[in-house]
């Protein structure tokens, strides 16, 4: 859930290891919190054709320090892999000689597509030695030189020729019935190769194409989007119909892929828009030669940074709805008819989406904006502006400022957002500081919520080893009540949880029936004990 940096730049750069252990020293330099790094497939690459699990040494001489290096910082690797070797690949005899390609209709032959402006042959996924070689390079090639996590890309089964015959695990069939449900046998393929390789770590892996079922095993993003204000305002309606469609773990490359570099004023906006989605990844191959980075543009990187780091405050409210996405398949990215079917204006056409049911996100997709003007889904309870805390009711159109800096967002009354205090990579044990921010009712009336927390990384949760941290927060005209239920046996490093009121709030507050001292509004007002 954190930053993931990743470019094209680097990796087809003649000193690829160079430019990508200087990344490491730029995020530290402008001071942006990042948690991974994703490497495209130049570092595979010869003359600008890619090789699948063929290290070019010459650009990246030594892996296993750069890996090391990447983690020495907090950032894991994620290496992008592709289904298709081409015919020139120093490895196509040897793949051919073992049957392991999807073979041509007509002759005892490997098919033959375009691929990557040559010709190549795809691997059958339904054929059992394929998925073996698969998985023995997926472990040598990358886990056991420190890469953490498979970046299954390029994916689509472009075969040209639709009756070409795949092995269907001992049942020939042909592709074009198949061929959605190729993308999915590889990125299990890789999903278990990781398994075996650390059984004790939940693994991660990233796809770009697949077909019902995917979300069991990837995080998924829109593909190579152009650099525009149109794209930034319909890869928000793209990821919503995915989120609605069980891909909840989805997100856009922010900045825009391909076309010239985004100008300062689209970047920041993208941004903004970006660090909202449940993947966040600038990613980019520019037309102009250029690379998108944070700082990028040094009059705006304050802005950036800005975005970045409320992402990271908000990470234990997305791995809470990454939870529920998980164990009662919620959406993450919801339109805002989903939680308010009874307010028809919520079905007209809009760029706001909601982040899990209390965060109303009212991204700026279009060039010059300083206001943003928008309607506010008639939830009987009303909402909080996120930035100043003040309240409005629903059922209503309000216009909120929308300086460069800063992107409206608002909170359903009745929430309670989980907030961390952590402005660097994700590291559970280091992360001491938990913050229940609150947003209670104006009136008498009540409401609910979980909070989520584990190590990020085992298996221990099925055994119990999480935190289920359920509140409920009962309001009226002279009090806010807040109780707590825990389960789980997990232990987070933070032992006290900050309880917080909005500004101006004087109501008495309680927690589990005891009365808190009143104390300056804007100040922490009370803190407990975990347990």
């Amino acid at each position: 859930l954190g930053y993931s940096g990743s470019t094209m730049h680097y990796t087809d750069a003649p000193d690829a290891q160079n430019q990508l252990m200087n990344f490491i020293r730029l995020c530290e330099q402008h001071d942006i919190p990042c948690d991974s790094f994703q490497l495209s497939s130049g570092y595979t690459s010869i003359n600008n054709k890619r090789y699948v699990f063929n290290w070019n040494y010459d650009k990246v001489p030594q892996p296993e320090v750069m890996s090391q290096a990447f983690h020495d910082a907090g950032l894991r690797l994620a290496a992008n892999i592709k289904p298709c070797l081409l015919q020139d690949h120093p490895r196509y005899e040897e793949v051919a000689a073992q049957g392991l390609f999807i073979r041509d209709s007509e002759e005892e032959a490997p098919e033959r597509s375009v691929f990557w402006d040559d010709e190549g042959s795809h691997l059958d996924f339904t054929h059992p030695q394929a998925v073996a070689w698969w998985q023995e390079n997926v472990t040598q090639q990358l886990l056991a030189k420190g890469i953490d996590s498979t970046w299954n890309d390029n994916n689509e089964y472009e075969v040209w020729d639709g009756e070409a015959r795949c092995h269907g695990f001992g049942t020939p069939i042909a592709i074009k019935h198949i061929r959605p449900v190729m993308p999915l046998l590889m990125m299990r393929a890789s999903m278990e190769a990781q398994q075996r390789f650390a059984p004790e770590k939940r693994p991660f892996l990233i796809s770009r194409s697949g077909c019902a079922g995917m979300q069991r095993y990837v995080q998924t993003w829109s593909g190579d989007n152009r650099t525009n204000w149109t794209s930034l305002r319909y890869n928000i309606r793209m990821g919503l119909g995915m989120s609605l469609s069980g891909l909840y773990n989805v997100g856009h490359d922010v900045g825009g892929f391909s076309g010239d570099k985004p100008d300062a004023e689209l970047f920041v906006r993208w941004v903004q828009n970006g660090v909202m989605h449940p993947r966040f990844t600038i990613h980019s191959w520019n037309d102009d030669h250029t690379v998108n980075e944070p700082w990028m543009y040094p009059s705006v990187t304050p802005a950036i940074r800005a975005a970045v780091e409320l992402r990271y405050r908000l990470l234990p409210y997305l791995y809470t709805l990454l939870w529920q996405a998980h164990a009662d398949d919620e959406p993450m990215l919801r339109p805002t008819f989903l939680d308010h079917e009874q307010d028809k204006q919520t079905f007209a056409e809009c760029d706001e989406f909601m982040l899990g049911r209390d965060l109303l996100v009212a991204s700026v997709v279009e060039a010059g904006q300083r206001e943003r003007t928008l309607w506010l889904p008639d939830n009987q309870t009303g909402w909080y502006d996120f930035a100043t805390q003040q309240w409005y009711s629903g059922g209503q159109w309000i216009t909120l400022p929308a300086p460069l800096e800063t992107q409206p967002m608002l909170v359903r009354a009745g929430a309670a957002l989980p907030l961390s205090q952590r402005l660097r990579h994700v590291d559970a044990q280091a992360d001491d500081r938990r913050t229940l921010q609150l947003y209670p009712l104006q009136g008498k009336g009540e409401s609910n919520g979980l909070v989520f927390e584990d190590d990020g990384e085992s298996w221990g949760y099925q055994q119990g080893n999480a935190l289920w941290l359920s509140w409920e927060m009962r309001s009226d005209a002279e009090a806010i009540h807040l109780s707590f239920q825990r389960k789980g046996d997990y232990q987070p490093v933070w032992k006290t949880l900050q309880i917080a009121l909005p500004a101006g709030e004087r109501r008495q507050l309680y927690i589990d029936g005891v009365a808190v001292a009143a104390a300056d509004a804007q100040a922490v007002l009370a803190e407990i004990a975990s347990h």
